[in-house]
Order: structure tokens, then sequence, then C-alpha cells
């Protein structure tokens, strides 16, 4: 059995040391800006006069705009180089962000929401592509843990943060909500600038290695990058012909869907616990309640890395977590204590979160150069359809029944779609494929 490619460890943490804090910053104020809406929703449903569905519709245009744009966004930074790509990312999503504190009423927030997404698309695709870079797959398991982390340590951060400055604090007169939005756009301006003096393109452009280190770190992935280039193309057309792309898809939106509706809707399921377990929280009460299942997708995300990182990586590192994710939704949804129900969405949240550690290696697999960068964009907006679809989904079935019961059993029977997906797609492997150490990862 051929061993894994692998970087040297003291160059592999050399650039994880490098990139990760800066990396791990930008998806957190990526996730703020497009998830604090779900802890506006407290006060800003009921000041414009929003329902559920529409809440709901709101969350779904984002993620339109942030699809329709996300393959065309990945191209551009394989074109124009990572720094000044994500510079621009940021910027406008920043300035988009902040800017939608300004809306008066339904009508404009969808247009603000389309417009984040369509100046969002990119990062996490194009970030996913930019360490394909620098590290090959068993090195990435690692730091995809550490930057993904940033989804759920957003949770943690986030819900006090908001909810808190919702409560205490006004900027020009805005209310509480709108004054927490505006806030929470401007560090994606701060660090977009900094990406532009900080992030080097590749590692030909980074000045703290030297020409040795260079030299290895070009070795190592071209060693890899063969390995794909035999197993496909290099063209687009190559890429939306691939099966494999597409079933990559279908797992990815399974996963989005539980992140979905956890970021967006678990601020508004801890406040229904007033109506359906007989508590009532204030605002940063439901800040801080909503921050312990992220708390725990946190940790239990850093211990994964670590142990799938010293194992031959399986389709069950990722449909494992999957079934766990589907069956702890379900069981929160039937428990008849907040802290029940909490343990539960612990589990839960911990679960989804953890399957991003491993999912993100398998395109790397069987994609190489520019149809990597394109695979990658197309495997993330075949994913973010869910978050096109579920949340107008969640809003309408709260709407209909009155609780967000409905809503989870279906986000349970998607992860559970996701993963037979895995599973059927790591056994049609061809059999020399099969013997390959770097399965799915």
């Amino acid at each position: 059995m051929t061993a894994p490619i692998a970087m040297p460890p003291e160059i592999a943490r050399k650039i994880a040391w490098r990139l990760a804090p800066l990396m791990i910053l930008m998806y957190m104020a990526n996730q703020l800006d497009r998830a604090n809406i779900g802890y506006a929703a407290l006060t800003m449903n009921h000041e414009l006069g929003m329902t559920a569905a529409q809440f709901g519709l709101a969350a779904s245009l984002f993620f339109l705009g942030y699809v329709l744009f996300e393959v065309p966004s990945n191209l551009c930074m394989y074109r124009f180089g990572a720094r000044l790509w994500m510079t621009r990312i940021m910027l406008t999503w920043g300035v988009a962000s902040s800017l939608t504190s300004l809306v008066p009423n339904a009508q404009w927030l969808y247009v603000a929401r389309f417009c984040l997404g369509v100046f969002e698309a990119g990062l996490f695709p194009g970030m996913v592509y930019y360490l394909t870079l620098w590290l090959p797959t068993r090195d990435r398991v690692w730091m995809m843990s550490l930057f993904v982390t940033a989804i759920p340590l957003t949770g943690v951060l986030g819900a006090p943060v908001s909810t808190w400055l919702m409560e205490n604090v006004t900027v020009f007169g805005l209310s509480g909500w709108r004054a927490m939005i505006f806030l929470e756009g401007l560090p994606s301006v701060i660090l977009g600038i900094v990406v532009y003096f900080y992030l080097p393109d590749s590692p030909a452009k980074a000045r703290w290695f030297s020409a040795s280190e260079q030299s290895t770190i070009a070795a190592v992935l071209a060693q890899e990058q063969a390995s794909a280039s035999k197993r496909a193309g290099h063209g687009l057309a190559c890429v939306i012909a691939n099966g494999r792309v597409w079933a990559l898809g279908v797992v990815y939106f399974g996963i989005n869907a539980g992140i979905v509706s956890l970021l967006y809707f678990l601020p508004q399921v801890v406040a229904s616990f007033e109506k359906t377990l007989g508590v009532k929280y204030t605002i940063p009460q439901i800040g801080m309640i909503t921050a312990i299942p992220f708390a725990f997708a946190v940790a239990s995300m850093l211990v994964w890395g670590r142990i799938v990182k010293r194992h031959r990586i399986t389709s069950l590192h990722i449909a494992g977590p999957l079934l766990v994710c589907a069956a702890a939704l379900t069981v929160a949804m039937w428990m008849r204590s907040p802290y029940g129900t909490i343990a539960a969405f612990a589990v839960g949240t911990a679960a989804c979160f953890c399957t991003m550690t491993t999912f993100w290696q398998l395109p790397s697999r069987f994609l190489a150069e520019r149809a990597a960068a394109a695979g990658i964009a197309l495997i993330t907006s075949l994913g973010v359809c869910a978050g096109f679809v579920l949340p107008y989904f969640i809003g309408w079935s709260k709407d209909v029944s009155g609780h967000f019961a409905i809503a989870f059993y279906g986000v349970s029977a998607l992860m559970l779609v996701s993963a037979c997906v895995v599973v059927a797609l790591e056994s049609s492997r061809a059999p020399g494929a099969a013997a390959r150490p770097q399965a799915v990862s």
C-alpha cells in the first residue's frame, strides 16, 4: 500500500502558524455577517412586520446570490490570485453587511441579503482551493479542522456578543438589531485590508520561506497533483461531466442543511422554549444558551481532526457523524426539558461540523489545478443550495405547524441521504483506487 503523501512536519507547522490565524479570522467574519440575521430576527421580525416564512426567504436569498456567483468567483481567484481576490471579496461584503442595517422593510432586506451573497461568493471554496496550493491531503485534514472551527467558534462568540449589542448599543440612533448588524460588518472591511498586505498568493510568493523550503513544497504538491491528474482531466467540461463532483455536491447539501438550520434558527428554537417548554429567557440569555452547542462543536472538531489525521480515512468518517447528527436533531425535538434539548443539539452540532474536517479533502483525490478550483466551487454551489431551500422551508413549516419539529425531522432525513450517498460513492471506486490510503477525507 502506497504511503500517504505528506509535507515535512516542520514546513507543515510553519504553514499552519502563518496562515491559520488569518484564515480563521476571515471565516469567522464571514460566518458572523451571514448568520447574525438569526439573532437579529429576535426583534427584527416584529419591527419589520415579518413572518417566520418571510424571514426564511430573506435568509434563503443570501444563498441564491452566493450560488450564482460561486464558480465565477473561484475562477477569478485562480486568475487574479488569492491576495487580490480575497481582498475584493471581504471589502465588498463588509460594506454590504453594514448597509443592511438601513433596510426599511422586508423587501429591501431581501435585496440586501441577495447582494451580500453575491459579494461573499467564493470565500469558502477559494480558501479550500487555496490550501491545495500549500499542503497535500494528509496535512490539509488538520488545517481544515482549524479553518472550519471558525463556524462553531463564531456561534460561541457571536451569539452572546450579537445579543449583547442588540440590548445595550445604539449607533447613529439605530435600534438594537440594526446597530449590531452595522458594527459587525466593520471587522470584514478591516480584515480585507490586512489580507491585501499579508496573504501570499502561493508558497512561491511567501517571503517567509527559504528557497529550499519552496522547492520542497513544490515537489510534494507536484507528486500529489500528478496522482490526481492521472484520474481526471483539467478542463471545466471534465468537471461538469464528472459524476463524483455531483455526488459530492449531494453529500455537501446534507451537511449544509444541518449547518444552516443550526446557525439561522437555533436562537429562535431557544426563544420558542417559552411556548413549548414553559421557560422564558431574555435576549442575552438566549445568546448564551445558543453558544453552548457551538462551544461543544469547537472542542469536538479539534479532537476529531487529531484522531483522523492518525488513521486511514474512510467514508465512515463522514457518514458516521452525519448519522449521529441526524439522530441527535431528531431526539432534540422529542425532549421535554430545555437541558435535554440543548444537550441533544450539542451532540448534533458537534457531529455535523466534524464532517467538514474530512469532507473537503475528497476533491483533490480526482481533481487538479484549474479543475480543482472549478470542482470545489461547483460542489460548494450544490451544497449551498441547502441554504437557499432550507431557511424558507423551516420558516414556512414553523408558521404552519407552530413549532420547529417538522423542519428538523426534514433536516435529519437529508443528512441520512447524504450518509448513504458518501458510502455508495466510496464503495463504487475502482479496485485500483480503493487501494490508495487517502480515502474519503
